[in-house]
């Protein structure tokens, strides 16, 4: 559920510390060895876990949505089930969407990616063809493909 609390100001650190002592730390600035303790230490779903502010600041829903396909990650995998090999490609996937978005002032979209076919009415993966899949996830809508992030085995 969306729980936007608006826009504050902080007068100085202390009050900035204050606003932002429930925040996880900043999406773009956690490095792979955190990035690996944050999730390794969960039992959630990979989206849910991804999209909480507490765990990690700073991503939204078509952030992970495009952060799960380049990392090639089912948005249900369980966290505590990724191995190192996938945590570390989650943390370069991270990295690369959310520096593509800061270089452009908003979510990265295009033919290559993900983003950019949400909208269209037969979606097909950019990478093997096939139509993605849309459900709600996370209670918010989520696009997948099935083949370039299977189901997590043991589902």
């Amino acid at each position: 559920m969306r729980k936007l609390t608006g826009v504050h100001l902080a007068r100085d650190a202390d009050e900035r510390r204050t606003l932002l002592q429930d925040l996880g730390p900043d999406a773009l600035s956690v490095r792979d060895d955190e990035l690996t303790r944050i999730l390794g230490g969960r039992s959630r779903q990979l989206k849910a876990a991804l999209m909480d502010q507490h765990v990690l600041a700073g991503l939204g829903n078509l952030l992970v949505d495009e952060i799960l396909w380049q990392a090639r990650l089912h948005p249900r995998a369980p966290t505590a089930q990724l191995d190192n090999a996938q945590l570390t490609g989650l943390a370069g996937s991270l990295r690369k969407v959310l520096r593509a978005g800061a270089r452009l002032g908003r979510v990265p979209d295009g033919p290559d990616r993900l983003t950019g076919l949400r909208e269209e009415p037969d979606a097909r993966c950019p990478r093997q063809g096939a139509t993605l899949l849309k459900q709600r996830i996370a209670g918010r809508t989520t696009f997948w493909c099935p083949d370039c992030q299977p189901e997590p085995s043991g589902r």
